[in-house]
């Protein structure tokens, strides 16, 4: 202020105002607000170690000290940072009427000087496009970068003497409205907005017009010159951006504008009832643009840097979204949990900040009385009554919860069409309104445990009155850890709990209808059971072992006793029927292996040592009668019919892989094949209808031509039978029907 109580002459006030905004472009223009630039000449001993290479990386790493990392959220309010809060504290400080007025004129003569500017030369040719192109950006962006702050800090002034800042009333509103009308604008923004849009060169005018109109006062939207201006922004925002089909402007350069007016009409001094009046179809919008050689809104000014520079908002959101793919691999999980709302919250009422503090002080004013190891004592048995009491209402409160969650997923689960998502959220939302009672049993468990254990835990002698205190900030202190867990994560706890066990329902498949009562009793082992069948593991390792044998590579001698493969099949059965020691889980390993088998057998995959050996085929009828794989086959339809508690998957008998055992065998023969489909309609495990499905889907497939007619052959015989003989056979009189009868009854 002394040093501008010296500049009386108006010569002195006009220079210095000139210099203060040379010097204001030079420091500020860069895109943080300025700032020191130790990045352009890092010492010499840091170049030497990392190398000249990784000169743009260490530039980088200062930023990250140096650089606020927050915005402020997606739409922060006008600021001054780096150098420019400098400048605009010089302003504030001098206080001096003559040399902001100065300032103001030779800011307004500058912006004129700067958005006239001719920034685009001539129509290139191809050659020198690229580099032309590069060069009009770069001016366009020093350009753009330096009326943007000229604009800013002439808001600045032009508003200062108005700015309040809480919300002016009513009638101070309307007196002050009545009166500011009759001044005219220190810079006429509308006529150059209106110009900017005609010569198509708004790429260049609103984004500064934005900076300048960012800083007005809570009265000056509500003039009449500027209530024009608002308005013919939106008009551009809405009309010329959201709703044109015009798509000769570049994607980023109609981008800026977009951000940027979005961001004004966020400010706080810029009211939303604005938009909403009458006054925005009452000023019409220039759309008759002239073309001229030095338009601007065509050319593809606008880089995605100069986008981050004018609004760093959009590089944070950047920054999320990139933190966001860059943790979506982490090895620990990586993902951004999305937080659940939880209606519990609004049961743990907060504090005023004065109580808070006030309480934090009357709580350090009594340990500091006390010995030391009172306060450690009771910060123990809150940290430890504070997570017991979590731990007690996940036990507790939680697993009822999930109980009656299963309870509720088991009846509509067997409803037909049922969406899991859906019924899940349903499930839970209907849960969260009880699980907002975890609060209040908390207080009551930590009202309970914490004085107990803070009266083990403190000497006998302690009197009643320090005992009591030590007890109540015990208590308030445990309330206050688990409470606020608890209201942050009950929701979620308990959609991860019912989620887990409805997961775990939906890997258990659930018993077919028909059978339903049937499969009941299965659940429990048969009247009289000693528990001394074999281990599912031992049947599943031993099946395991028969599967490798017939699958793969085995030496000449390695055969399979059928005697032997009889008796595991036995054990399999005493097995499924104590239920002592099975799980969903296994029994399921035991159906798919199984089938397996059974799909083996049927291709002759499997090599048997037979009980009776014929030494020439007599007869195919006396082959077939001998035959003891039709016997294994009848005893595992047995065992899929009457021992498993769950439906077997027989239908992964007409697999690619399975039916693909069939057709590597050179000399098929389909009776063991059509023995089972047979077998599978008798013993009721599938109908005649989805088997006929099955065997249409497999002749879609390419397979060999003669396979593919053998199969087509097989799939007539099975339909011709199940169409005329209508009283079946049982499947043991299926071993006499020889290939020639079947193809006969075809």
């Amino acid at each position: 202020r002394a040093m501008m109580a010296h500049l009386s002459a108006t010569c002195n006030h006009s220079h210095f105002a000139r210099l203060f905004q040379k010097q204001l472009i030079q420091m500020c223009k860069g895109p943080i607000g300025g700032g020191a630039s130790w990045g352009d000449t890092p010492d010499q001993d840091v170049l030497n170690m990392l190398g000249s290479d990784n000169l743009s990386r260490l530039k980088r790493l200062q930023e990250r000290f140096v650089v606020p990392q927050s915005i402020r959220g997606p739409c922060p309010p006008p600021s001054f940072p780096g150098c420019q809060q400098f400048f605009r504290d010089f302003i504030l400080s001098a206080g001096s009427y003559q040399f902001n007025q100065h300032l103001m004129d030779s800011l307004c003569l500058k912006i004129l000087e700067l958005d006239g500017l001719a920034l685009v030369e001539h129509e290139h040719s191809d050659g020198e496009a690229d580099m032309d192109e590069q060069d009009e950006k770069k001016r366009f962006t020093v350009v753009l970068l330096s009326l943007r702050l000229l604009a800013k800090f002439l808001g600045f002034l032009v508003f200062l003497p108005y700015r309040t800042v809480e919300q002016p009333t009513r009638d101070l509103q309307d007196s002050a409205v009545t009166l500011r009308n009759q001044t005219l604008p220190v810079l006429d923004v509308l006529k150059l907005l209106r110009q900017s849009i005609r010569d198509q060169r708004s790429i260049l005018t609103i984004p500064w017009i934005v900076e300048y109109l960012s800083l007005v006062d809570h009265i000056a939207p509500f003039l009449d010159y500027y209530r024009k201006v608002f308005c013919l922004l939106l008009q551009v925002y809405s009309r010329l951006m959201v709703l044109s089909e015009d798509k000769k402007m570049s994607f980023l350069n109609k981008l800026l504008i977009l951000a940027v007016l979005g961001w004004l009409f966020q400010v706080p001094s810029v009211p939303e009832e604005l938009f909403f009046t009458t006054d925005v179809r009452q000023e019409g919008l220039m759309v008759d643009t002239v073309t001229s050689p030095q338009a601007l809104d065509t050319v593809p000014l606008v880089d995605q840097q100069l986008l981050y520079t004018c609004c760093p908002y959009l590089g944070e959101l950047r920054k999320l979204l990139a933190s966001f793919v860059a943790g979506s691999g982490a090895k620990h999980g990586g993902f951004i949990r999305k937080i659940t709302p939880t209606a519990a919250e609004s049961l743990a009422p907060k504090a005023s900040v004065t109580q808070r503090k006030l309480q934090v002080e009357l709580e350090q004013a009594f340990f500091h009385n006390q010995p030391p190891s009172l306060r450690r004592t009771v910060e123990f048995v809150a940290e430890r009554v504070g997570s017991n009491c979590v731990k007690h209402i996940k036990a507790t409160l939680v697993a009822e919860l999930v109980q009656r969650a299963e309870v509720m997923l088991q009846d509509k689960a067997k409803e037909e069409d049922a969406n899991h998502d859906k019924l899940l959220e349903e499930v839970c939302a209907h849960l969260y309104e009880e699980g907002a009672q975890a609060l209040i049993k908390g207080r009551e468990f930590c009202k309970k445990k914490g004085p107990e254990a803070v009266r083990v835990l403190l000497p006998e002698e302690t009197s009643a009155a320090v005992l009591s205190s030590a007890e109540d900030i015990a208590v308030e202190l445990a309330t206050e850890k688990a409470c606020g867990w608890l209201s942050a994560n009950i929701a979620a706890l308990i959609k991860r709990e019912v989620k887990a066990t409805f997961n775990r329902m939906l890997k258990v498949p659930g018993p077919p209808v028909p059978g339903e009562d049937a499969l009941d009793l299965r659940k429990d082992c048969p009247p009289g059971c000693q528990h001394c069948a074999p281990f599912p593991s031992q049947i599943i390792n031993e099946i395991k072992d028969v599967l490798c044998v017939a699958v793969g590579p085995r030496d000449e001698g390695e055969v399979i006793d059928c005697v032997w493969l009889e008796c595991l099949l036995g054990r399999l059965s005493q097995t499924l029927r104590c239920r002592k020691f099975m799980c969903p889980t296994s029994e399921q390993q035991l159906a798919k292996c199984t089938v397996e088998l059974a799909s083996l057998l049927v291709s002759d995959r499997v090599p048997l040592i037979l009980g009776i050996t014929s030494p020439e085929k007599s007869s195919e009828r006396l082959h077939v009668k001998n035959n003891p794989t039709y016997s294994l086959l009848k005893l595992l339809l047995s065992v899929w019919k009457e021992d498993f508690g769950m439906p077997v998957p027989v239908q992964l008998i007409f697999s690619k892989k399975n039916i693909g055992y069939l057709a590597e065998v050179k000399q098929r023969e389909w009776d063991l094949f059509l023995f089972v489909l047979h077998g599978l309609v008798e013993y009721e495990l599938m109908k005649t209808s989805e088997i006929e499905s099955c065997l249409h889907s497999l002749e879609e497939l390419p397979w060999p031509s003669d396979f593919l007619k053998e199969l087509e052959m097989l799939s007539r015989v099975f339909m011709a039978e199940h169409r005329i003989e209508e009283p079946r056979t049982n499947p043991c009189e299926l071993t006499r029907q020889s290939p020639g009868t079947v193809t006969a009854q075809s």
